[in-house]
């Protein structure tokens, strides 16, 4: 006796199964679609490149979703943010432990001078004793100001020294400085005798006028 099949024909099970199957097929289709949506929104703010994998997947089904698997970004927007964080989080830390100018060695905030090298790095606060960094001008613990830093003045030349570059003083001492009466120290200094004056007409000869005829002197005749 043979047994009957189940449904009553084999046509009509494989038209069920076929059914099933195309159901499930299409309901993975429209799936992978919606997740491809939502999985390329996570990971780019592109409008082009959203399109793009939607129409990968929803035009080549399962390899459409393979290809966009390879071809996605690797890491979502949120990822991104967080690595960002702590990037700068590492940043901050690194900047927390300062090094010295001169010797390039980690020294702490609080330190007035570095421990291997002996460089001033700070300065203390006359009011509160706590460092501060040269560029404020007031303490931010004790609200005292700091006081101007002194600058160094540079010597300047004395009086009586001559400059770089001068040239010496050609006038004589006694001009400069006219000598007393050795025996009234107290006295004003004499004053130098007058010199006769000269004449100024007197040492230049008389010149004749060019049209003037000369003078015969009848004497000597």
């Amino acid at each position: 006796m043979l047994l009957e099949w189940p449904g009553g024909s084999w046509e009509a099970t494989l038209r069920l199964v076929l059914t099933v199957v195309g159901i499930y097929l299409g309901a993975l289709w429209l799936a992978l679609v919606v997740w491809t949506y939502r999985d390329i929104r996570q990971r780019t703010r592109d409008p082009i490149a959203q399109t793009l994998s939607v129409l990968l997947v929803l035009l080549l089904f399962l390899p459409g979703h393979w290809i966009y698997l390879i071809l996605r970004p690797r890491y979502t927007l949120a990822e991104l943010y967080e690595r960002s964080l702590e990037e700068e989080a590492l940043l901050q830390e690194l900047d927390a432990h300062k090094a010295c100018p001169t010797c390039k060695r980690r020294v702490q905030d609080d330190f007035l001078i570095c421990p291997s090298c002996r460089t001033q790095l700070k300065e203390p606060c006359r009011g509160c004793g706590r460092p501060l960094a040269y560029a404020w001008v007031a303490c931010p613990y004790c609200g005292l100001d700091k006081p101007p830093r002194e600058r160094p003045v540079a010597p300047r030349a004395s009086a009586g020294a001559p400059r770089s570059g001068a040239a010496p003083s050609r006038r004589p001492a006694a001009a400069a400085h006219p000598r007393g009466n050795p025996a009234n120290p107290g006295a004003p200094a004499a004053a130098p005798a007058a010199q006769p004056r000269r004449d100024p007409f007197a040492s230049r000869p008389q010149q004749r006028p060019a049209d003037e005829p000369p003078v015969i002197d009848a004497t000597a005749e």
